[in-house]
């Protein structure tokens, strides 16, 4: 593979003793000059390092510019001796100066989840985060243009083989990098689209709900002087989001004042579709203990994290022999399923009162529940 080098044109010095850097390579023979638009003298200018010396916030960006050069001049050789593509000094200027097709799609992404900041929710925002995390500990230097149908269906089996990821888990990694990928087409960066290609599979949503009988055990539980005052403060407010089938982030941003009338009404934060929530008369009660007196503001107060939450009311469930991945989205899960089940199967109001925006998405309820509908084919059990 061709060296790459910088070099300081010493015989270009200019009168206040500067001189360009450029990067220098040989393909086929021919030498090629990349100028890196930085002018150094003799003394910034250590020739052995390649690099410019000082510590100065000017010196690490000249240093950057010069990794960086280096580390795009390497990767289109690289490609080239993977592919099998024998390059020319015109072919290997073009690559060069092709906008994003050597651009780091890691850095990239990020830098594009940056400015969608205040249009995105603290929870997609960190799921995005994470999601570039794990791509760059797979391959940190990840360049757009790797991106193929092949490299999409290699990344998700690593995902699947040494991360464990179940296939909901793959299917939002890969709807990151779909999303990042496209802004960076309609950016100009890129014009191959490997999602026409690939297509992300869709995943059969992992729905865990609590039974009736289990939630009464719940309710037990809660009624019993059993539970140490944290425990009772998670535990009260899973049986909330239970009767009013709130996601956890719509119940935490829940106001006194929008509370009225003997309904809740809000707008849920993922849709942005107007709920209007009937209060059952437990759920009535647990607003009125929330309320503490008051007329406005936040109805809940010092709730733990969602993470720590999530550990409280699962080892809750646990004590009582409910050995399922118990979640603050169960509690959701759990209105839906009984609502459904008490309700002869009312798809199109429970949609309503989930915010669904397709009744498709509500449609999860009517296949899990497994015991009414063989209940409800035995009905023909006796007439032949």
């Amino acid at each position: 593979m061709a060296k790459v080098t910088i070099r300081r044109r010493n015989e270009s010095e200019r009168a206040d003793g500067r001189a360009a850097l450029y990067a220098v390579l040989n393909i086929e023979r021919i030498k090629i000059r990349l100028p890196l638009d930085i002018a150094v003298t003799s003394a910034e200018w250590d020739e052995t390092a390649e690099r410019v010396r000082g510590r100065g916030q000017q010196v690490k960006d000249w240093n950057l510019i010069i990794s960086n050069t280096k580390a795009k001049i390497s990767d289109i050789l690289v490609r080239a001796r993977l592919t099998g593509e024998t390059l020319t000094k015109d072919s290997f200027l073009a690559l060069y100066r092709r906008p994003g097709e050597t651009m780091n799609f890691i850095e990239y992404a990020r830098r594009h989840l940056e400015a969608l900041k205040t249009a995105l929710q603290p929870e997609t925002m960190r799921h995005h985060a994470a999601a570039l995390r794990k791509l760059e500990s797979y391959n940190p230097r990840l360049q757009i243009a790797e991106i193929t149908p092949d490299w999409l269906r290699v990344y998700a089996a690593y995902l699947r083989d040494k991360h464990n990821n179940n296939p909901g888990t793959i299917r939002k990694n890969m709807c990151v990098i779909r999303m990042h990928y496209y802004a960076a087409m309609r950016a100009g960066k890129v014009k191959n689209n490997p999602f026409e290609v690939y297509r992300i599979p869709q995943a059969d949503p992992i729905v865990v709900f609590l039974t009736e009988d289990e939630l009464n055990a719940l309710i037990g539980v809660f009624r019993s002087d059993k539970l140490d005052e944290g425990e009772t403060d998670v535990l009260r407010f899973f049986l909330f989001m239970c009767f009013t089938a709130m996601h956890i982030s719509d119940a935490r941003s829940l106001q006194i004042e929008q509370i009225h009338g003997g309904e809740i009404h809000y707008t849920r934060i993922k849709t942005r579709t107007r709920v209007n929530m009937p209060l059952s008369v437990p759920a009535a009660k647990l607003v009125e203990y929330y309320k503490e007196g008051r007329l406005r503001g936040p109805l809940f107060r010092h709730l733990p994290t969602d993470q720590a939450f999530n550990r409280i009311i699962k080892r809750i469930c646990r004590r009582i022999g409910i050995n399922k991945a118990v979640s603050a989205k169960s509690a959701r899960h759990t209105f839906a399923t009984l609502y459904y089940k008490k309700n002869n199967g009312d798809l199109g109001t429970l949609s309503k009162l989930l915010g669904h925006t397709q009744i498709s998405t509500t449609m999860i309820y009517a296949h899990i529940m497994k015991d009414s509908r063989v209940a409800g084919v035995s009905a023909f059990d006796d007439m032949l």
